[in-house]
């Protein structure tokens, strides 16, 4: 910092502390200077900044003095405890910090977390590089708040040969991956107190959205079918936006048969009610043919479709997408141009390159071979070491599983106990309970296995047997599963040594 600034942050410091009090005369500028052994301009200087802000000012016979009007305080303003800093907040943001969800911790078991080593970073950055080194000037201003058409075009082609999604480019919209656009169609559609559907259990992310717009939250049960719509239109009927994630329900995995998914439709068609389809993860199917999307059902207009490249690339790229009619784009694009002009421009142009080169579709081949065989690693760990405590649902989609609790397990410990203690071990599992927004009906850990290693799927599972496991089948138990558990464990530790 100049000599100047630091002389005058120190003179301001002590007029603010009252150690100059208003009235305070100093010494000559040319004293000053000789006792700190700098130059009489330095003083100057520095005093010309305070006279500018207020701090001091010239006595009649012209010497410097603090100025009556720079009241100090004996002591430091307190800092607010943190149980008191929410009282000028919303009401509605006061209701989104109450969610009691942990989500920001690094772990093998991650939900939804992707695998980022296999991803074709030499390419990514080579069009990055190519992008950016000689743009037009009009890539370089604001873009439409749609985003940039060559990637709007590039993800309909996208979602055509992927999702057999048919869509015009004009129904598609850049977003900020599904968060951001959550966001901007729960203020676009709601109305402060107006009801919404949620699933029960269900994204608890998209809950903190519509809570932020002042939605009033109705969970409707999901079960083998998916959301149960009877009970929907039974606890809501005057509900205005439906939010499902219908071929991957989140967390339990099961699929929206197809004749619920025609009630569901139909029932919004006939009350006016928008439906937010979040299509999360579906391009990791693992078993039998793709589940055709809800958007593809309809004929009315209604559904809202939410896709992301979070999970198909990488979490901070930030890019997604939404697919609906005309007449909501043109809406939400206008309204979008008020708040947040557009999504950044730094990826777009290159992502657009790189899905019209075929690395992206490339990448996802290679990818969903490595998820399966790391579910498929998961499940054989779990029935061979956990079978009497867990029982693996049956979702073959996406990049986590549902492990619930048996009764016996049940009887032991809730989810939620057995999480805190697989934390104190160092192992980060999501309970399942805590993505139920009434009294959770079911019991069980959510795994992700989207970063697992498939080396250390049995080991890991070993370490939670020996955890939470009940007695007569942990890994101490079984002594040829004991001593192959110890030694994958030392080799895996002496590899991450090295």
């Amino acid at each position: 910092m100049p000599l100047h600034l630091q002389i005058a942050a120190h003179i301001r410091g002590c007029i603010l502390r009252g150690v100059f009090p208003a009235g305070t005369q100093f010494l000559g500028s040319r004293e000053i200077a000789r006792e700190l052994g700098c130059s009489r301009t330095v003083v100057l200087t520095a005093w010309d900044l305070l006279y500018a802000e207020g701090y001091l000012e010239s006595t009649p016979r012209g010497s410097v003095m603090v100025a009556s009007v720079a009241t100090p305080h004996a002591e430091p303003p307190s800092v607010a405890s943190p149980a008191a800093v929410p009282a000028h907040m919303s009401k509605r943001w006061q209701s989104l910090l109450a969610f009691d969800y942990e989500t920001n911790w690094p772990s093998e078991f991650s939900p939804g977390a992707p695998d980022i080593s296999t991803f074709p970073f030499k390419d990514w950055s080579r069009l990055l590089r190519q992008t950016w080194q000689n743009p037009r000037e009009q890539e370089c201003l604001d873009l439409p708040p749609e985003g940039h058409p060559r990637l709007r075009s590039e993800i309909a082609n996208f979602l055509g040969s992927v999702r057999g999604l048919v869509c015009a480019p004009e129904e598609v919209v850049v977003t900020s991956g599904t968060s951001g656009a959550l966001d901007f169609c729960s203020r676009m559609i709601l109305d402060p107190g107006d009801e919404v559907w949620v699933e029960e259990p269900g994204f608890v992310e998209a809950r903190w959205a519509l809570t932020a717009a002042g939605a009033k939250l109705v969970p409707v049960p999901v079960d083998d079918k998916g959301l149960v719509v009877s009970e929907g239109i039974r606890r809501a009927p005057g509900a205005r936006l439906i939010v499902v994630t219908p071929s991957h329900q989140y967390p339990l995995g099961v699929s929206m048969g197809l004749e619920r998914r025609l009630e569901l439709l139909d029932w919004a068609n006939k009350n006016d009610v928008w439906v937010i389809e979040d299509d999360y993860n579906s391009e990791f199917r693992h078993q039998d043919s793709m589940i055709a999307s809800l958007r593809s059902l309809d004929r009315e207009g209604r559904v809202i479709y939410f896709g992301t490249f979070s999970k198909i690339m990488m979490p901070n790229l930030r890019l997604g997408y939404i697919v609906a009619n005309r007449h909501f784009i043109d809406g939400f694009s206008k309204g979008r141009a008020r708040i947040d002009v557009h999504t950044s421009g730094v990826g777009q142009l290159a992502l657009a390159e790189f899905m019209r080169e075929g690395h992206l579709l490339r990448h996802l081949r290679g990818m969903r071979r490595a998820y399966a065989t790391r579910r498929k690693a998961l499940i054989d760990a779990i029935a061979t070491l956990m079978p009497d405590d867990l029982t693996v649902s049956a979702a073959v989609t996406g990049l986590h599983l549902v492990a619930l609790f048996t009764e016996a397990m049940r009887a032991r410990m809730s989810d939620r106990e057995a999480a805190a203690s697989l934390k104190q071990a160092g192992i980060h599992v999501q309970p399942l309970s805590q993505n139920f927004l009434e009294q959770p009906t079911l019991q069980g850990l959510v795994f992700g296995y989207g970063r697992l290693r498939v080396e250390d799927a049995s080991p890991l599972l070993a370490r939670i047997a020996a955890c939470i496991g009940s007695s007569s089948r942990n890994a101490s138990s079984d002594p040829a599963i004991s001593s192959r558990t110890v030694r994958t464990i030392k080799r895996g530790r002496a590899d991450r040594g090295a």
